[in-house]
């Protein structure tokens, strides 16, 4: 099967390209609001807990997450969570 692109008019060729181009950007916006949420309400829970995070409280961290991604999510894990944080 031969796909030809001269079937379709420059506007539906943009279009097709706009949307797979739009698609990940909202995948990725929608994980970072994912991540934010749940390190928003887990560090209200530590703070509730413990008294105080490590460095800001839970809305900093929580929007570091949402701009910095899963990597900010990471950090914010093993200074919480992981067993060197137990030390």
């Amino acid at each position: 099967m031969d796909f030809n692109f001269s079937n379709f008019n420059p506007d539906q060729i943009m279009t097709f390209g706009l949307t797979w181009t739009v698609l990940p950007m909202i995948g990725v916006l929608l994980v970072h609001l994912g991540f934010g949420a749940a390190v928003f309400n887990d560090a209200n829970r530590l703070q509730k807990e413990h008294g105080a995070l490590v460095f800001v409280n839970s809305w900093l961290w929580a929007l570091a997450v949402v701009v910095g991604g899963v990597f900010v999510a990471l950090a914010y894990w093993v200074m919480h969570h992981s067993t060197l944080a137990k030390h």
